[in-house]
């Protein structure tokens, strides 16, 4: 089993570890993301910080040039940095000489701003430049990217250009605005053909981007060690974060698989396991493996006495013991309630199966310890060989449970193995437990009654009700057959209570039409479901109200057995009825347990001696004194005695030499239908038993006849 367990566990690490691997991979995907997204909105950030430092150089150069301009330029004295401009020359007054004799020269804008530029790119490192297409001083000529701009403005897409781009190896942002003829560039630049209001080139400006770079480096490195550390933490959290849901997933997938009391494998597991067995089965036909059903004796009734935590506990100790006794290969499992079934697995034979189960119960035989008290228990095994029939495990678990049933059935404490006429007796069960729901509904029930004799007089002194159901399929269905049956599904409610009204109905009108003086008494069985019914004793008292039936002439019969492990509630249940004047019979009297014990605890009435003392009361028997003992322990008790099963002569002279009072039997009349018996009072049997005596015999001789 321990293998199984641990083929689950590896499952899921397996899948908890494709879980942790995914969670890993998409947060190293959005870390690096993350991190480029950081790097790239810094990188576009300071290329917008040396663009607004273009726009501004740009402008102050643009300020200068109209002031320049609007002036006409500077005079000043020529010398070796501002020699006369060639490009000037077709300006008459490009020179000048002052009235103290000093010769001044001409400085227009652009000479100026080519000046001031150099010096500053000198100093700071910035490019400036006026250029066009047509210029006065091929020295403003433009470059192949100036050039590119310059198409741009003249197409008229846009008035500004900007681009990143590689200067003697270092990067910059190149900058350049279109410029427009002015009235004060005429003067200069007229002969070149421009008029007012014309496109006269552009001013690039060049931003050097290594000091930009340079910080975007350091901040990126700043960013990169956040994201590490965010990414360690990240992949720290899903470790963890892993561990405890492997943990939770192991826990849930126990939890689910196992039985939360026990720990042991739950009905899902054990069938996965008992799959597996088929499995190697059709790959190994010599393999073999056994289903078997374990359950309780009595545990109801050690829940009753000792309480539901005592009970638990001994499910604990017994799931341990029978897991101790099993093979590491077997699985044992918990159906629920004390119920467990146990696979064995790759056995050699159906007696190794049986010798284990064998130990299994010889282990019970140990008293458990619970809470310091020895609690004793024991328990009914049903086993099912696998086959070539079977094909699954519910059918396994079907058949040994049918099997454990029929152990049960046979004496507690026993082993069964299951054969095929037990799974047709589990059909006809299930078919007897749905067809007894619509029985009353079809009238395929009937109630038969058996006369009780009084030997006294020589008369019937009244009835014993027993249901019957002919069933339309089936034939007659035996009571021993269908009553457990309609206990375990709670029909026998319904059956008891229609039983009851029917028996008291026709026996008040028996007793109106053949003795108004004299009541007949009806005896009805009372089901120990009944006697745990609360409300049962009022049920009773509203049938005698409807029929009219006297209270003191009803009789409700009560097993021993139906006493066992419904004590207090029986006890209260039996009290209410005998208040309210109905006689109690304590029935099967002698076969079950602690039978005095019953009698000093309960009042019973009448004592009904059960028929196998009866037929026990031959020479070589030991019913004769039996018989005798209780007929002086009811006398001393005061209870009537009825004697069950008379069915010789002899058994009545035996009886009546002991004084018995009623007996009842098939010596004067088997159970009969209402029918047959209205026949049998209208000769009159019921004033005299040798009347009701000829009539069973004469009866019986036409039956042996036919």
């Amino acid at each position: 089993m321990q293998s199984y367990i641990s083929n689950d566990y590896n499952f899921i690490a397996q899948k908890t570890l494709y879980i942790s691997l995914l969670a890993i991979f998409i947060l190293t995907v959005l870390t690096a993301y993350s991190y480029y997204w950081n790097i790239e909105n810094i990188h576009n950030e300071k290329l917008n910080l040396a663009l607004a430092e273009a726009k501004a150089n740009w402008n102050k150069d643009a300020s200068f040039r109209k002031w320049a301009t609007g002036h006409g330029g500077m005079y000043v004295q020529p010398d070796e940095r501002t020699p006369p401009n060639p490009a000037l020359a077709h300006l008459p007054n490009r020179d000048v000489v002052t009235a103290e004799g000093v010769k001044l020269t001409l400085m227009n804008p652009a000479y100026m701003m080519r000046q001031m530029t150099e010096e500053f790119e000198e100093h700071y490192g910035i490019k400036g430049k006026i250029t066009g297409k047509l210029q006065l001083n091929p020295i403003n000529k433009p470059d192949e990217w100036q050039l590119k701009a310059l198409n741009i403005f003249e197409s008229g897409k846009s008035n500004e250009v900007f681009e990143q781009q590689t200067i003697d190896g270092k990067p910059y942002l190149r900058y350049m605005k279109a410029m427009y003829m002015t009235k004060g560039c005429v003067k200069c630049h007229g002969i070149l053909g421009f008029k007012e209001g014309d496109l006269r080139g552009g001013v690039s400006v060049s931003i050097p981007l290594s000091h930009y770079f340079a910080a975007a480096t350091q901040t990126g490195d700043s960013i990169f060690t956040t994201h590490i550390i965010i990414w360690l933490i990240g992949f720290i959290s899903i470790m963890i974060m892993t561990k405890l849901i492997k943990k939770l997933l192991e826990h849930m997938a126990h939890e689910a698989l196992h039985d939360c009391l026990t720990g042991l494998p739950n009905l899902s597991l054990f069938k996965n396991r008992v799959s597996q067995s088929f499995k190697q089965k059709q790959r190994n036909p010599k393999y073999q493996f056994a289903v078997c059903f374990l359950d309780l004796d009595r545990f109801k009734n050690l829940n009753d006495s000792h309480g539901h935590s005592v009970g638990d506990q001994l499910l604990i100790k017994l799931s341990q013991r029978v897991s101790n006794i099993l093979r590491p290969s077997d699985t044992i499992s918990r159906m629920g309630g004390d119920e467990f079934t146990f696979l064995l697995d790759n056995i050699s034979d159906l007696d190794e199966t049986i010798a284990i189960s064998e130990r299994i119960l010889k282990s019970f035989k140990k008293p458990f310890n619970i809470n310091g008290d020895e609690i004793f228990t024991n328990a009914s095994i049903g086993i099912c060989m696998s086959s070539p029939q079977y094909t699954g495990a519910d059918d396994m678990i079907r058949d040994a449970d049918i099997a454990m049933y029929r152990a049960k059935s046979s004496g507690k404490g026993q082993i069964d193995i299951f054969n095929p006429e037990m799974h047709e007796y589990a059909i006809e069960t299930m078919k007897i437990e749905n067809d007894l729901r619509t029985a009353i509904v079809n009238n395929q029930l009937e109630v038969y009654y058996q006369p009780v004799i009084n030997l006294k007089n020589q008369k019937i002194d009244g009835f014993e009700a027993l249901l019957r159901w002919h069933h339309p399929t089936l034939g007659f269905v035996s009571p021993e057959r269908f009553i457990p049956i309609s206990e375990s599904t709670g029909q026998i409610k319904e059956l008891g209570q229609w039983v009851l009204t029917q028996a008291c109905q026709q026996v008040r009108e028996w007793s109106l039409q053949y003795c108004p003086n004299d009541e007949f008494s009806i005896a009805v069985n009372l089901s120990s479901i009944q006697l745990t019914d609360s409300v049962i004793h009022e049920q009773i008292e509203e049938v005698l109200r409807n029929t009219r039936m006297t209270q003191t002439k009803l009789h409700l019969e009560v097993t021993e057995t139906a006493l066992v492990g419904h004590k207090e509630s029986a006890k209260q249940t039996i009290k209410k009825i005998r208040n309210s004047g109905i006689s109690l019979s304590i029935d099967d009297f002698g076969k079950g347990y602690c039978s005095l014990t019953y009698l000093q605890e309960f009042d019973f009435d009448i004592l009904k001696i059960d028929k196998d003392f009866i037929q026990d009361m031959g020479p070589e028997g030991k019913g004769l004194q039996l018989v005798r003992t209780l007929m002086l322990l009811a006398r001393d008790l005061k209870m009537k005695v009825v004697a069950e099963g008379v069915e010789t002569e002899e058994q009545l002279n035996r009886l009546k030499a002991m004084k018995c009072p009623y007996i009842q039997g098939y010596y004067f009349s088997r159970p009969l239908p209402a029918d047959q018996i209205k026949a049998l009072l209208e000769m009159g049997c019921h004033k005299d038993s040798l009347l009701l005596l000829n009539a069973n015999r004469e009866k019986a001789g036409k039956q042996a006849y036919s």
